[in-house]
């Protein structure tokens, strides 16, 4: 069995959110509102970009991510796509959540970087 990470290999915190939509005061204005955490801390490993991928597409590559975590269970928060991952102060749209189903280790979260 080949293994994407091994327990050592999560050296970066990641934190899970789920922005939630600005209220709007009886003036008109927005008024801003705290994001949701459904994961306040995850260790995670920043998976590299092999050369033939940005070779591709070097503009989107240079602002996507994975991250891989360990697996979630399902008694853990569900990670979705209206969610967003921050990592180092930079806030990343999920764009995928790939499942572990046949050995249950690890998932592998695939996302862009917010341009805001």
């Amino acid at each position: 069995m080949k293994m994407i990470a091994e327990t050592g290999d999560l050296t970066e915190i990641i934190k899970i959110v789920r922005p939630r939509v600005p209220k709007v005061d009886e003036y008109g204005d927005e008024i801003a509102t705290e994001d949701e955490i459904i994961y306040p801390m995850l260790f995670a490993m920043l998976r590299s970009k092999n050369a033939n991928d940005v070779e591709k597409n070097l503009s989107t590559l240079s602002t996507s991510a994975q991250f891989v975590i360990r697996h979630r269970f399902q008694n853990e928060p569900r990670i979705t796509t209206d969610m967003e991952l921050i990592h180092n102060n930079e806030r990343y749209k999920i764009n995928n959540f790939n499942i572990d189903t046949q050995y249950k280790m690890w998932d592998v979260i695939i996302c862009q970087k917010s341009l805001e």
